[in-house]
Order: structure tokens, then sequence, then C-alpha cells
């Protein structure tokens, strides 16, 4: 009997110096990615609308804030969220076909359900995306209306990422690694990239760090 309660008593010991030395998890960084299809587009006048670029990412951008405005759809830290971006969004834009083109936008996002910023309710990100696409949120009526008006179809997808120096963990955790390195011992010459987790084979791709989107911009 005595011994049966030592055993339990190393286990239990073990078992907590164990949760003390295994670092918590941290919720991974969540991004999303969708694309909006325009197959009517007049793709000969694209060349003639100045400054394309930066009207095409800056009007994405103002339909994805006024999302942003209604549902908390906008991810990254307290300072991203202030900021007139939408989580460190990439957008950008090619054409198809005779008269084909497509915008694919990328942006850090809230992890679902996200909530409404006015009332006590509660949706996801893709749910509110596809309200704004059926009511012409991304029908653009500047210099952009000679993309016309865009499919209803709304390919979508997300993956988790975590910073250098974690590695994810259940699909969409990150735990720290710990490492101990002698003061006289070199650095690696070749960091290990950030992990991550996509939901589709054809997964995102990221470049570090982790948070950094140019590289997720195009399907």
């Amino acid at each position: 009997m005595l011994f049966r309660s030592f055993c339990l008593a190393a286990i239990l010991y073990s078992g907590a110096i164990q949760a003390q030395s295994e670092p918590e998890l941290e919720p991974a960084v969540r991004v999303v990615r969708f694309q909006v299809t325009y197959p009517e587009a007049r793709v000969s006048e694209l060349s003639g609308v100045r400054k394309f670029s930066s009207l095409l990412r800056n009007s994405v951008l103002a339909s994805l804030r006024f999302i942003n405005k209604h549902w908390l759809i906008c991810g990254g830290s307290e300072l991203d969220k202030k900021s007139t971006d939408c989580g460190k969004a990439q957008v950008t834009g090619e054409s198809f076909g005779a008269s084909g083109y497509k915008i694919n936008a990328t942006f850090i996002a809230e992890r679902d359900p996200i909530r409404n910023a006015k009332v006590e309710a509660t949706s996801t990100v893709l749910a509110v995306v596809q309200i704004g696409l059926k009511g012409g949120i991304f029908q653009y009526t500047n210099a952009l209306k000679i993309l016309g008006k865009p499919s209803q179809e709304l390919p979508f997808e997300e993956a988790f990422f975590c910073n250098r120096g974690s590695v994810l963990v259940n699909g969409d955790r990150c735990r720290k690694l710990l490492s101990k390195r002698l003061r006289d011992s070199p650095l690696p010459l070749h960091p290990q990239t950030p992990q991550h987790s996509a939901s589709s084979d054809d997964a995102l791709t990221v470049e570090e760090p982790a948070i950094d989107l140019r590289g997720l911009a195009k399907f």
C-alpha cells in the first residue's frame, strides 16, 4: 500500500514537472485568402487606367474596411487593427482568357466566430465576405468599373502560421521551441522556415517572418 502511494505521488510529481517545463500553447496567426472573378472585364482597357495597381489595392482595401466596420474580420496586432490597413492586406490581380480578370486578396484575419461590431452576433469571415460580394461591394464605380460585375463564386482558403522560434501544433496553435546554446557555439547558418498549416493541397507559402504576406497574394 505504501509502495503504491509512493508510485502515485511520483507520477503526479513528474507530471507537474513536465507541465512546468513545457511552454504554453499560443494561438497561431490566421491568414485567409479569397478570389473575386470578373468574367466580362474590358481587359484591353486596363493598361489605360492610371496607377492601376494602387487603385486596385486601395479599392479592395476600402471594401474590406467597410466589411470590418460591421463585422470584425481584420486581424493582427492591436496596432494593425488601429491602422487603415486590414491585417496587412496584399492585393494582386491578373487577367485570363479574352475577357477575364481575377483579384486575389490575402490578409491576417480574426478567428471564427467573428463578432459583429455593433450588436451581439457572430458569423464567419467567409460568410460576411460572401454577403458583401452578393451586395455588390466588389463591383466598383470608379475607374475599376471596366472590370464589370463579379461572379458570385468565392474561392476561399485559410492557413495558420507561427513566428520564428515556434512550431505549429494541433493545426492552429504555436509552441515556443526550448533550445539552449553554449555561448561560444556557432549560430545555425540556415534557420528553419516558419511552421504553417494550410487547408488545401495548394498551400499558402510564406517568407520569413511568418506575418509577411508578400508571398501569399496569388493562388
